[in-house]
Protein backbone atom coordinates (compact mmCIF):
# COMPACT_ATOMS: atom_id res chain seq x y z
CA UNK A 1 0.00 0.00 0.00
CA UNK A 2 1.17 3.38 -0.44
CA UNK A 3 0.27 6.76 0.42
CA UNK A 4 0.91 10.19 0.77
CA UNK A 5 1.45 12.46 4.04
CA UNK A 6 1.61 16.15 4.14
CA UNK A 7 3.70 17.28 7.24
CA UNK A 8 4.69 20.21 8.68
CA UNK A 9 7.09 21.46 11.30
CA UNK A 10 7.75 24.82 12.68
CA UNK A 11 10.44 27.75 12.83
CA UNK A 12 12.16 28.68 15.99
CA UNK A 13 9.78 31.41 17.97
CA UNK A 14 9.97 33.67 21.07
CA UNK A 15 13.27 32.86 23.29
CA UNK A 16 14.12 29.88 21.45
CA UNK A 17 16.73 28.97 18.86
CA UNK A 18 15.58 25.77 17.52
CA UNK A 19 12.57 24.44 17.08
CA UNK A 20 12.40 20.88 17.85
CA UNK A 21 9.11 20.40 15.59
CA UNK A 22 11.53 21.46 12.76
CA UNK A 23 14.61 19.27 13.48
CA UNK A 24 12.23 16.29 13.57
CA UNK A 25 10.22 17.12 10.44
CA UNK A 26 13.35 17.87 8.24
CA UNK A 27 14.67 14.48 9.24
CA UNK A 28 11.62 13.03 6.68
CA UNK A 29 10.70 15.44 4.39
CA UNK A 30 11.25 14.81 0.67
CA UNK A 31 11.91 11.28 1.30
CA UNK A 32 9.64 7.65 1.21
CA UNK A 33 9.76 5.43 3.80
CA UNK A 34 8.53 2.01 4.09
CA UNK A 35 6.52 1.17 7.45
CA UNK A 36 5.96 -2.55 9.29
CA UNK A 37 3.13 -2.18 11.64
CA UNK A 38 1.10 -4.76 13.86
CA UNK A 39 -2.59 -5.40 14.14
CA UNK A 40 -3.90 -4.61 17.71
CA UNK A 41 -6.92 -5.63 18.68
CA UNK A 42 -9.84 -4.49 17.70
CA UNK A 43 -8.36 -2.39 14.95
CA UNK A 44 -7.03 -4.42 12.00
CA UNK A 45 -5.06 -2.82 9.38
CA UNK A 46 -5.87 -2.66 5.60
CA UNK A 47 -2.16 -3.52 4.93
CA UNK A 48 1.05 -4.54 7.24
CA UNK A 49 3.71 -3.11 5.15
CA UNK A 50 2.83 0.60 3.65
CA UNK A 51 5.22 3.01 1.32
CA UNK A 52 4.72 6.68 2.78
CA UNK A 53 5.93 10.04 0.66
CA UNK A 54 6.41 12.49 3.11
CA UNK A 55 5.94 16.17 1.31
CA UNK A 56 5.56 19.29 3.80
CA UNK A 57 7.17 22.51 4.58
CA UNK A 58 8.78 24.07 7.89
CA UNK A 59 6.08 26.69 8.44
CA UNK A 60 6.82 30.27 9.75
CA UNK A 61 5.32 31.21 12.38
CA UNK A 62 2.81 34.39 12.00
CA UNK A 63 -0.60 33.81 10.13
CA UNK A 64 1.22 33.10 6.63
CA UNK A 65 2.59 29.85 8.13
CA UNK A 66 -0.52 29.29 9.39
CA UNK A 67 -2.43 29.49 5.56
CA UNK A 68 0.70 27.95 3.73
CA UNK A 69 -0.91 23.93 3.83
CA UNK A 70 -3.99 24.93 2.29
CA UNK A 71 -3.48 25.19 -1.24
CA UNK A 72 -1.68 21.64 -0.63
CA UNK A 73 -4.13 19.48 0.83
CA UNK A 74 -5.88 18.16 -2.29
CA UNK A 75 -3.40 15.34 -3.25
CA UNK A 76 -2.52 13.79 -0.16
CA UNK A 77 -3.86 10.98 1.84
CA UNK A 78 -3.36 12.56 5.67
CA UNK A 79 -2.19 15.83 6.91
CA UNK A 80 -0.04 15.96 9.99
CA UNK A 81 1.40 19.01 11.67
CA UNK A 82 3.70 19.29 14.44
CA UNK A 83 4.81 21.76 16.81
CA UNK A 84 6.56 22.76 20.24
CA UNK A 85 4.62 22.48 23.56
CA UNK A 86 6.92 24.42 25.89
CA UNK A 87 5.29 23.07 29.35
CA UNK A 88 4.62 19.54 27.84
CA UNK A 89 6.93 15.97 28.37
CA UNK A 90 5.02 14.01 26.80
CA UNK A 91 3.93 13.86 22.48
CA UNK A 92 0.46 15.16 22.83
CA UNK A 93 -2.01 14.03 20.16
CA UNK A 94 -4.29 16.52 19.83
CA UNK A 95 -8.25 16.17 19.11
CA UNK A 96 -9.56 19.42 18.41
CA UNK A 97 -8.78 22.79 17.36
CA UNK A 98 -10.87 25.90 18.37
CA UNK A 99 -11.70 29.47 16.79
CA UNK A 100 -10.15 31.67 19.01
CA UNK A 101 -7.00 33.15 19.25
CA UNK A 102 -4.99 34.22 22.64
CA UNK A 103 -1.57 34.91 22.51
CA UNK A 104 1.16 35.17 25.16
CA UNK A 105 3.54 36.51 22.93
CA UNK A 106 4.45 37.99 19.87
CA UNK A 107 4.25 35.64 16.50
CA UNK A 108 7.06 35.81 14.62
CA UNK A 109 5.62 38.70 12.40
CA UNK A 110 5.45 41.00 15.72
CA UNK A 111 1.38 40.37 15.77
CA UNK A 112 0.17 39.50 19.69
CA UNK A 113 -3.83 39.63 19.48
CA UNK A 114 -6.60 38.71 22.01
CA UNK A 115 -10.00 37.32 21.72
CA UNK A 116 -10.14 37.03 17.75
CA UNK A 117 -10.98 34.42 16.12
CA UNK A 118 -9.72 32.43 13.65
CA UNK A 119 -12.39 32.14 11.33
CA UNK A 120 -15.01 34.88 11.65
CA UNK A 121 -17.96 32.00 9.67
CA UNK A 122 -16.59 28.94 11.73
CA UNK A 123 -17.30 26.85 13.95
CA UNK A 124 -16.42 26.99 17.93
CA UNK A 125 -14.78 23.90 17.74
CA UNK A 126 -13.35 21.37 15.08
CA UNK A 127 -12.36 17.58 15.61
CA UNK A 128 -9.37 15.54 14.18
CA UNK A 129 -10.62 13.93 11.10
CA UNK A 130 -8.23 10.95 11.83
CA UNK A 131 -10.43 7.90 13.42
CA UNK A 132 -9.85 8.91 17.38
CA UNK A 133 -11.22 5.54 18.73
CA UNK A 134 -8.29 3.79 17.21
CA UNK A 135 -5.97 6.32 17.97
CA UNK A 136 -6.61 6.06 21.47
CA UNK A 137 -6.23 1.97 21.38
CA UNK A 138 -3.34 1.98 19.67
CA UNK A 139 -1.21 4.32 21.24
CA UNK A 140 -2.97 3.69 24.88
CA UNK A 141 -0.13 1.46 26.25
CA UNK A 142 2.60 4.22 24.90
CA UNK A 143 3.41 5.76 28.72
CA UNK A 144 5.30 8.92 25.40
CA UNK A 145 1.99 9.54 24.36
CA UNK A 146 -1.46 11.50 25.93
CA UNK A 147 -3.95 12.43 24.20
CA UNK A 148 -5.40 16.19 24.17
CA UNK A 149 -8.57 18.62 23.95
CA UNK A 150 -6.17 21.48 24.36
CA UNK A 151 -4.03 22.74 21.21
CA UNK A 152 -3.80 25.74 22.82
CA UNK A 153 -4.11 29.31 21.58
CA UNK A 154 -1.38 30.33 19.42
CA UNK A 155 -0.43 29.86 16.10
CA UNK A 156 -0.35 25.85 16.38
CA UNK A 157 -4.03 26.31 17.47
CA UNK A 158 -4.47 28.34 14.29
CA UNK A 159 -2.84 26.33 11.94
CA UNK A 160 -4.34 23.07 12.93
CA UNK A 161 -8.19 25.18 13.01
CA UNK A 162 -7.21 26.57 9.42
CA UNK A 163 -7.07 23.11 8.03
CA UNK A 164 -9.66 21.28 9.77
CA UNK A 165 -11.90 24.31 8.47
CA UNK A 166 -10.57 24.30 4.56
CA UNK A 167 -11.25 19.99 5.00
CA UNK A 168 -14.92 20.71 5.86
CA UNK A 169 -15.58 23.61 3.75
CA UNK A 170 -14.00 22.08 0.67
CA UNK A 171 -15.29 18.37 1.41
CA UNK A 172 -11.94 17.22 1.36
CA UNK A 173 -11.62 13.41 1.44
CA UNK A 174 -9.11 10.67 0.55
CA UNK A 175 -10.32 7.76 -0.64
CA UNK A 176 -13.91 8.10 0.25
CA UNK A 177 -13.20 9.70 3.85
CA UNK A 178 -12.76 12.75 5.47
CA UNK A 179 -8.83 13.87 4.76
CA UNK A 180 -7.44 12.74 7.73
CA UNK A 181 -5.88 15.19 9.66
CA UNK A 182 -4.28 15.29 13.14
CA UNK A 183 -1.97 17.91 15.25
CA UNK A 184 1.24 16.53 17.33
CA UNK A 185 2.38 18.45 19.83
CA UNK A 186 6.20 17.71 21.19
CA UNK A 187 8.32 17.84 24.00
CA UNK A 188 11.89 19.29 24.13
CA UNK A 189 14.40 16.35 23.28
CA UNK A 190 15.32 16.19 26.81
CA UNK A 191 12.25 14.21 27.89
CA UNK A 192 11.85 11.76 24.91
CA UNK A 193 14.82 11.50 22.56
CA UNK A 194 14.44 12.99 18.65
CA UNK A 195 14.72 9.40 17.18
CA UNK A 196 11.90 7.75 19.87
CA UNK A 197 9.51 10.88 18.93
CA UNK A 198 10.61 10.11 14.94
CA UNK A 199 9.58 6.39 16.15
CA UNK A 200 6.05 7.43 16.91
CA UNK A 201 5.77 10.35 14.38
CA UNK A 202 6.19 7.77 12.28
CA UNK A 203 3.87 5.25 13.43
CA UNK A 204 0.68 7.52 13.67
CA UNK A 205 1.51 8.85 10.06
CA UNK A 206 0.87 4.95 9.07
CA UNK A 207 -1.84 4.57 11.20
CA UNK A 208 -3.53 7.07 10.13
CA UNK A 209 -3.31 7.25 6.47
CA UNK A 210 -5.19 3.59 6.00
CA UNK A 211 -8.72 3.07 7.10
CA UNK A 212 -9.05 1.41 10.41
CA UNK A 213 -10.20 -2.71 10.04
CA UNK A 214 -12.73 -3.05 12.48
CA UNK A 215 -12.81 -6.98 13.48
CA UNK A 216 -16.67 -8.37 14.14
CA UNK A 217 -18.21 -11.59 14.70
CA UNK A 218 -21.73 -12.46 14.05
CA UNK A 219 -23.67 -15.21 14.82
CA UNK A 220 -26.47 -17.17 12.91
CA UNK A 221 -28.96 -18.60 15.52
CA UNK A 222 -31.29 -21.13 13.56
CA UNK A 223 -33.77 -22.69 15.40
CA UNK A 224 -35.87 -26.11 14.83
CA UNK A 225 -38.42 -24.53 12.29
CA UNK A 226 -34.96 -23.82 10.38
CA UNK A 227 -35.58 -20.03 10.54
CA UNK A 228 -32.86 -17.70 11.87
CA UNK A 229 -32.76 -15.20 14.49
CA UNK A 230 -32.29 -11.39 12.94
CA UNK A 231 -31.71 -8.08 15.31
CA UNK A 232 -32.82 -4.77 14.50
CA UNK A 233 -31.03 -1.60 15.81
CA UNK A 234 -31.95 0.58 18.34
CA UNK A 235 -32.65 4.44 18.15
CA UNK A 236 -29.47 5.03 19.76
CA UNK A 237 -27.24 3.42 17.84
CA UNK A 238 -25.80 4.56 15.29
CA UNK A 239 -27.41 3.14 11.90
CA UNK A 240 -30.63 2.62 13.70
CA UNK A 241 -33.28 0.34 12.50
CA UNK A 242 -30.90 -1.82 10.24
CA UNK A 243 -31.15 -5.71 10.84
CA UNK A 244 -28.11 -7.46 11.71
CA UNK A 245 -26.86 -10.63 13.18
CA UNK A 246 -26.15 -10.65 16.92
CA UNK A 247 -22.36 -9.93 17.70
CA UNK A 248 -20.11 -6.88 17.74
CA UNK A 249 -16.14 -6.17 18.15
CA UNK A 250 -13.46 -8.29 19.40
CA UNK A 251 -11.63 -7.14 22.01
CA UNK A 252 -7.97 -6.95 22.78
CA UNK A 253 -7.06 -10.24 23.98
CA UNK A 254 -9.92 -12.36 23.17
CA UNK A 255 -10.28 -14.87 20.51
CA UNK A 256 -13.29 -14.79 18.04
CA UNK A 257 -15.20 -17.25 19.65
CA UNK A 258 -14.76 -15.69 22.92
CA UNK A 259 -15.92 -12.16 21.87
CA UNK A 260 -18.82 -13.96 20.27
CA UNK A 261 -19.82 -15.75 23.41
CA UNK A 262 -19.24 -12.30 25.55
CA UNK A 263 -21.71 -10.68 22.52
CA UNK A 264 -24.79 -12.81 22.28
CA UNK A 265 -25.07 -13.00 26.12
CA UNK A 266 -25.01 -9.12 26.73
CA UNK A 267 -27.47 -8.91 23.82
CA UNK A 268 -29.46 -11.74 23.96
CA UNK A 269 -28.88 -13.47 27.57
CA UNK A 270 -28.31 -16.46 26.05
CA UNK A 271 -25.02 -18.98 26.44
CA UNK A 272 -24.59 -21.05 23.04
CA UNK A 273 -21.81 -23.19 21.67
CA UNK A 274 -20.03 -21.71 19.00
CA UNK A 275 -20.49 -23.47 15.78
CA UNK A 276 -18.43 -23.48 12.46
CA UNK A 277 -17.13 -20.06 10.66
CA UNK A 278 -19.47 -19.74 8.04
CA UNK A 279 -17.68 -16.95 6.31
CA UNK A 280 -15.54 -13.30 6.59
CA UNK A 281 -17.15 -10.24 5.13
CA UNK A 282 -15.30 -7.11 4.57
CA UNK A 283 -17.13 -4.22 3.60
CA UNK A 284 -16.07 -0.37 3.57
CA UNK A 285 -18.00 2.18 5.34
CA UNK A 286 -15.58 4.90 4.17
CA UNK A 287 -14.25 6.31 7.38
CA UNK A 288 -13.48 2.55 8.61
CA UNK A 289 -13.45 -0.82 6.87
CA UNK A 290 -15.68 -3.74 9.06
CA UNK A 291 -14.58 -7.39 8.61
CA UNK A 292 -17.54 -9.27 10.32
CA UNK A 293 -16.77 -13.29 10.85
CA UNK A 294 -19.79 -15.33 10.70
CA UNK A 295 -20.42 -18.34 12.86
CA UNK A 296 -23.30 -21.20 13.06
CA UNK A 297 -24.08 -20.93 17.14
CA UNK A 298 -26.13 -24.44 18.26
CA UNK A 299 -29.38 -23.16 19.39
CA UNK A 300 -31.85 -24.98 21.82
CA UNK A 301 -34.41 -23.41 22.55
CA UNK A 302 -33.63 -21.15 25.14
CA UNK A 303 -35.78 -17.46 25.86
CA UNK A 304 -33.85 -14.92 23.92
CA UNK A 305 -33.77 -11.21 26.05
CA UNK A 306 -33.75 -8.15 23.63
CA UNK A 307 -31.01 -6.11 25.45
CA UNK A 308 -29.76 -3.92 23.21
CA UNK A 309 -31.98 -4.30 20.06
CA UNK A 310 -35.62 -2.90 19.25
CA UNK A 311 -36.31 -6.01 18.25
CA UNK A 312 -35.24 -9.72 17.64
CA UNK A 313 -37.15 -11.70 15.14
CA UNK A 314 -37.19 -14.88 13.75
CA UNK A 315 -37.52 -15.17 9.88
CA UNK A 316 -37.18 -17.91 7.06
CA UNK A 317 -35.94 -17.32 4.01
CA UNK A 318 -38.56 -15.59 2.08
CA UNK A 319 -38.57 -12.90 4.90
CA UNK A 320 -34.59 -12.19 5.30
CA UNK A 321 -34.60 -10.36 1.40
CA UNK A 322 -37.85 -7.86 2.54
CA UNK A 323 -35.28 -6.75 5.42
CA UNK A 324 -33.41 -4.04 5.86
CA UNK A 325 -29.99 -5.58 6.93
CA UNK A 326 -26.80 -3.58 7.59
CA UNK A 327 -24.28 -2.95 3.92
CA UNK A 328 -21.66 -5.06 5.55
CA UNK A 329 -24.61 -8.24 6.20
CA UNK A 330 -26.59 -7.99 2.44
CA UNK A 331 -23.97 -10.53 1.13
CA UNK A 332 -23.96 -12.80 3.74
CA UNK A 333 -27.67 -12.75 3.54
CA UNK A 334 -27.69 -13.41 0.20
CA UNK A 335 -25.43 -16.25 0.49
CA UNK A 336 -27.32 -17.86 3.36
CA UNK A 337 -30.40 -17.52 1.32
CA UNK A 338 -29.06 -19.38 -1.98
CA UNK A 339 -27.88 -21.65 0.26
CA UNK A 340 -31.05 -22.55 2.52
CA UNK A 341 -30.99 -22.20 5.90
CA UNK A 342 -31.79 -25.83 6.88
CA UNK A 343 -28.09 -26.53 5.73
CA UNK A 344 -26.35 -24.30 8.02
Amino acid sequence: MKARIWLTGFEPFGDHSENPSKLLVERILGTTQIHHLKEIQPYGLESELIELTYSGQILTVDEIGSRTSLEHLSNVDAIVHVGLNESANKIRFEMCAINELNFRIEDNSGRKISDVSVEDSGLALLHSTAHRPSIEHIFSGNEAVEISEDCGQFVCNETYYRTLNEIEKRGLQSRGRALPAIFVHIPSFEFITEDEQLDILCELCARIAQKPVVQVVGGVLVNSSDQILACQRATDQVMAGYWEFPGGKVDAGETQSEALNRELNEELGVNIEIGNHLSTIEHDYGPMIVRIAFFSCSFDGQNVISNVHDECRWISESEANLLNWLPADIEFVNHLVEGRFETL
